[in-house]
């Protein structure tokens, strides 16, 4: 198809959308009931709880080089079929990646990257003189069908507790293993490790790669590479990431029937968890959220929570008197 006038002869002709709909449906049967993808849906509703080690294994028997390839061959013959196909599985990509989502529930995701190392080697070249190393906080798993002059380095912090204080830990990064990546091979890496892929131009992977969003470490940290000392912390995963959001749109939408909820919140295992929700709550109510930021200041485990909650007192007592008083 040439141009625009190609495209809309397809796109409305009678048989277009039957066609395009008939083709998704034989390709979701085939990927479900041929290829065993709603028994691995079934398996993984029914056990919700599984460990990291569970799910790599359950994965790693699963997720075969024969699968990938039919699943490959059958987004072939479906995009031959009909240029508009719309894929079972949801695409990714990145800098030096693309891909697609094989499998995703709230425990992991699990995907299939195709890596190139030219790609790899000039995001790094676009980092300029400033790089950082970020530790994502959850297990990892990595299993290669293809690999061609692909080095992988890992890198590991020591562990932590969410009470712990990053202010006085003066946490640093060391060097981990380097492996030489090869077909077949597979690897595993805990929540206190990160890797970087050191590929060169020529080289290239293919790789079912796991990750996890349960467990592992309670922040993901990041490093500047030459110094190897913490830049930056943020939640490691999707829960405590979408708590927070809830408690901003509580206070976006004015929602004062929600304070019960957000003074749930502030019981989370989770600081990042308890003070976003402390700072939403003061916006929403700051009468009623006031006991809670001083019980905060005196009793939150977490040193980063209790200074922060300080701060923040130290402030509003010289705006609202009237409220620090009572």
């Amino acid at each position: 198809m040439k141009n625009l006038k190609d495209i809309m002869a397809v796109v409305t002709a009678p048989e277009f959308r039957p066609g395009l709909l008939e083709d998704n449906k034989r390709s979701v049967s085939y990927y479900n009931d041929y290829l065993g993808f709603g028994d691995l849906k079934r398996i993984l509703a029914a056990n919700e709880d599984m460990t990291p080690a569970e799910v790599f294994r359950l994965c790693d028997v699963f997720f075969t080089e024969d699968r990938i390839q039919s699943v490959v061959a059958e987004e072939q013959r479906c995009a031959d079929r009909n240029p508009f196909y719309g894929s079972s599985f949801q695409p990714i990509g990145g800098e030096f990646f693309g891909g697609m989502v094989l499998a995703s529930t709230d425990q992991f995701t699990a995907m299939l990257l195709a890596l190139d190392g030219f790609e790899i080697d000039l995001a790094k070249q676009r980092y300029g003189e400033r790089r950082t190393l970020t530790f994502g906080g959850q297990e990892t798993y990595l299993k290669f069908f293809r690999a061609h002059e692909f080095p992988l380095q890992s890198w590991k912090i020591p562990t932590f507790g969410d009470d712990d204080d990053l202010h006085t830990l003066d946490l640093r990064f060391e060097e981990g293993d380097r492996f030489d990546c090869k077909a077949g091979e597979s690897l595993h890496f805990k929540a206190n490790e990160s890797f970087e892929y050191s590929a060169k131009a020529g080289s290239h992977a293919l790789v079912l790669q796991i990750q996890m969003y349960r467990g592992g470490m309670p922040m993901a940290l990041e490093f500047d590479f030459d110094t190897r000392r913490m830049v930056g912390a943020s939640s490691p995963a999707q829960e405590p990431t979408r708590l927070q959001m809830l408690a901003t749109a509580m206070r976006l939408f004015g929602r004062q029937d929600s304070c019960d909820q957000l003074e749930r919140l502030l019981e989370h295992p989770s600081h990042y968890v308890r003070w976003h929700t402390m700072r939403e709550y003061l916006g929403l109510n700051l009468e009623r959220a006031w006991p809670h930021l001083e019980r905060m200041r005196d009793q939150d485990p977490q040193a980063a929570v209790r200074r922060a909650a300080q701060r923040t007192i130290e402030m509003l007592s010289e705006e609202m008197p009237a409220i620090a008083a009572e």
